[in-house]
Formats: C-alpha cells, structure tokens, sequence
C-alpha cells in the first residue's frame, strides 16, 4: 500500500511535467508567459499553499507532543543545512545556489505528507504537518538566502518581508489563536492552494521543453542525488536509532529526510539568477531514483 501510494503521487507528477512540456512545445504557452506564470506560483499560489498548510486546530495539551517532533526536524535540519555547505565549493556560482537548497530542503512537504499518510495513516500525517514546521522556516529563510546576494542586513530583509516567509508569520499566528475564517474565505484559501501542485509540475515541464539534456548528467548531478536521496536520510537513519524515539517518529523524520529535490529548486533558480535548467535536471533525476530509494527506506524501517 505504501509502495503504491508513492508510485501513484510520483506518476502524478510526472504526468503534469507531461502537460507541462506539451504547452511549451507546442508554443501555446511562450517563453515570456512562463517567466510570469513562475512569478505567479512564488507571489501567489505558493504562498496561499504555505498558509493553508498551517490550517490545524491547535490545543495547548499538544504541546508536549509537539515538542518531540520539533526538536527532531530542528536537528534534520540542522544536519542538512552543516551537509549542504560542506559540499559544492567547486560548483559553479550559479548551479551552486539550486544544489545547497536542494540539499537543505526535500519534497516533504508535497511528496512527503500523502506517502506518510499511507505508511502511518492519520496519526503519522498528523506528526509529519507538525514536523515540517522548522523545515518550512528554515526553507524560506536559510534556503532563500542561497539564491539571494547583498550585505547581510539587506540579505534579512530579503529573506524575513518574502511572500512566503509571511505566509509561515501569518500561519503560524493563525494556527495558534485559533481564528476562524468564513466559510468564502476558507474554500477561497484551499482554492488557491490547490492549485500549486499542478502549477509548479506544469512549469516544471515547461522549463524541461527548454533545456538541452547534454551537460546535464554530470559526475556532480550523480554526486549530488547520492547526497539527497542516501547521504542524508543515512545520517538521520543512524542518529534516530541511538534515540529513545518511537518507530512512528523516526520513520516519519527519516522518509521526509530521503525525499528528492523539490520544486521551488527550479522556481527560485529560475526568479533568482539559480541554473534552472541544470534545477530542473535535478527535480527530475531525484524523483525517478526515489522511486526505487524510498521503498528501500522504508524496507529499512520496517513498515
């Protein structure tokens, strides 16, 4: 069951970078309204889709609970973002950006939440929403500042007044007072939110059309799907069993840990002066591989 709910979620991906690269061909979508529709998912739906993820009741009682899960994804974190700067100091500048943020952040988010779902069921799901909390900071906090350039007082500012950041400020407050929206506003929220996934997989699929494949699959692509699909999840593996955890948590942190690059790689590469071709190379190889990584994973873990 797990195996055939991360198959289905993969195929559906892959199925929209389909639609995606179709358009681009074809030329029913130009090269000019891409760069905009890639505005669009960073200004818009991106950041409806992070407030949206923050929509769960809070109770004060979960606290202790909570607790747990947080220090583990601060330490994922912390992990991923100490392996990201070791490595690709040889990189170029421009395809060093998308290969520290591809390494610091994983498609937890996307990918993650449906697979644990269907490993751990309602329980794991509600653990992992809790255990993406950090990563989504430090995703539009240190992973932003990977693209973005100037002192570092302007860098702060940068990266604390982004869509995105204010969208976690916003959810965060909204999550812990508790409010409640309209029924509108709400279905207007998960409307807009709804509409990332398919979005950001289509111009995925559009940045595809436009790249040439020769250059692409390098000893530093291979290098670096090693890091992202088995380096990092193997670290977290060999922490997480020295820890008095339950399985439940160290699976969750290890599975979210081994998921490919996600798509805001290709996104802040393409807004930010980031190689999006070379991104785009590798959301696409890290996917196709993690359909035979994470069930090895989760071999591992015993579920």
């Amino acid at each position: 069951m797990a195996f055939q709910n991360m198959v289905n979620m993969q195929l559906m991906m892959f199925l929209l970078v389909g639609i995606g690269f179709f358009v681009r061909k074809k030329g029913i979508i130009g090269g000019t309204a891409r760069k905009e529709l890639v505005n669009f998912c960073l200004y818009i739906t991106l950041p409806f889709n992070i407030f949206h993820s923050f929509r769960m009741d809070w109770d004060s009682g979960m606290l202790t609970a909570f607790l747990e899960v947080l220090l583990l994804s601060i330490g994922y974190n912390v992990i991923s973002i100490f392996i990201s700067f070791l490595f690709y100091h040889r990189s170029e500048s421009r395809r060093q950006k998308p290969l520290r943020y591809g390494t610091i952040v994983s498609n937890g988010g996307f990918l993650g939440n449906p697979v644990i779902e269907g490993i751990y069921g309602m329980e794991g799901l509600f653990y992992a929403s809790v255990f993406m909390l950090p990563v989504r900071i430090v995703m539009w906090s240190i992973g932003t500042s990977c693209f973005l350039k100037g002192s570092r007082e302007n860098l702060v500012k940068k990266v604390l007044t982004h869509p995105c950041v204010a969208a976690i400020y916003l959810g965060l407050a909204a999550m812990i007072s508790g409010i409640e929206f309209p029924d509108f506003l709400e279905k207007t929220i998960s409307g807009v939110s709804t509409c990332n996934t398919p979005l950001s997989m289509m111009l995925i699929g559009m940045m595809l059309a436009e790249m040439d494949p020769r250059g692409m699959l390098d000893g530093t692509m291979a290098f670096y799907t090693s890091v992202r699909l088995l380096l990092v999840p193997a670290v977290i593996f060999g922490i997480t069993l020295l820890l008095p955890i339950s399985p439940l948590l160290r699976g969750i942190t290890v599975i979210i840990a081994g998921m490919p690059a996600p798509v805001t790689t290709a996104l802040l590469s393409a807004k930010y002066d980031g190689d999006e071709k070379y991104a785009t190379a590798m959301i696409f190889v890290t996917t196709i591989l993690s359909l035979v990584t994470l069930p090895a994973w989760c071999y591992l873990l015993g579920v």
